[in-house]
């Protein structure tokens, strides 16, 4: 998606889970409030709405090993390329916060149920 007035959040798209597959939507990286983190920002590629995760330094699954570090306080610095590397490979989910019609009680979102890879990932934010 190249436009540069993306659509409007589209409020009546009902909830289905959908796998966008790879997308070309622009999103950034910025440093989390607490510092203890990332935030990819966005807009869903189904819904169109703004959506937001945040991504912890140091969970399961990331390569953070040790508990020596945190015991003791001291962290590695985050490195901003390879968490731009990371976030290219993770699956995405919409966390537009609007309750499309349909969306499941437990569902673990509450977005329109799109998931998706990105593939624009603007990290410039994140340094």
């Amino acid at each position: 998606m190249t436009d540069a007035h993306p659509p409007g959040h589209a409020f009546t798209l009902a909830y289905e889970e959908e796998d966008m597959g790879l997308v070309a939507v622009p999103f950034t990286v910025t440093p989390s409030t607490d510092g203890h983190g990332i935030v990819v920002t966005g807009a869903c590629p189904r819904c169109h709405g703004r959506t937001s995760t945040e991504y912890r330094h140091g969970a399961p699954g990331t390569g953070t090993k040790g508990l020596r570090s945190w015991l003791t306080g001291r962290h590695p610095a985050p490195d901003v390329n390879a968490d731009a590397a990371l976030l290219r490979q993770e699956l995405h989910f919409c966390e537009c916060g609007h309750p499309h019609a349909g969306l499941p009680q437990d569902a673990p979102f509450i977005g329109c149920g799109a998931s998706w890879r990105v593939d624009g990932l603007d990290a410039s934010g994140a340094s």
